[in-house]
């Protein structure tokens, strides 16, 4: 497997999980154009064919490997897999996503969103065709590259623990406004 964990933290990360690389990127995000510099970053540093996206507060599931070689199995720029998000009240519940469509993605912008499989080499042909600043880089990030291919993978491979985290900050809810009309302007 040659898959990439990318971890954003401000903190040493030290977690490793079976069959993935763990690239962890020191760095202190204060708002969005640093999240999306940041997340570029570093997937120009991945040296695997494959990466995702790890928050330093977010888990894997002890089945991770058989999520991801589902992910591999689907030959596509970007593979993704329903969540499991666990709140602060400890109440769990999973997220099932649905296939990829553009119009379904339109509608709902975060239809990708944890577990997202990419493809490295197209992954950063996307990133070239993106707009910088406070936009959400996931957002532009898996639309641009679903344009290559995208596949759903009916799996739990992630827990996303919600109870604090980016996405509670008002510019984070604004740069995904931002990045969901850039997308809706860019089919």
């Amino acid at each position: 497997m040659s898959i990439t964990a990318i971890v954003l933290s401000a903190q040493p990360y030290t977690p490793t999980f079976v069959g993935i690389e763990v690239l962890t990127h020191r760095s202190i995000i204060r708002n969005s154009a640093e999240l999306q510099a940041a997340r570029y970053a570093a997937v120009a540093r991945v040296r695997t064919s494959h990466f995702f996206f790890l928050d330093d507060d977010d888990e894997l599931l002890a089945d991770h490997v058989a999520t991801l070689d589902q992910c591999l199995a689907a030959d596509q720029a970007l593979a993704y897999t329903d969540e499991l998000f666990s709140d602060a009240a400890a109440t769990e519940k999973t997220t099932a996503r649905q296939a990829y469509s553009q119009a379904a993605h339109r509608a709902d912008p975060m239809l990708v969103h944890h577990l997202a499989l990419c493809r490295t080499a197209d992954a950063l042909e996307a990133i070239k065709r993106v707009p910088r600043g406070h936009f959400c880089p996931e957002l532009l990030l898996y639309w641009e590259l679903a344009k290559a291919g995208a596949a759903y993978v009916p799996a739990v491979g992630y827990v996303w623990n919600k109870g604090h985290g980016m996405h509670t900050w008002p510019l984070t809810a604004i740069s995904q406004v931002r990045s969901a009309l850039w997308c809706k302007e860019h089919p």
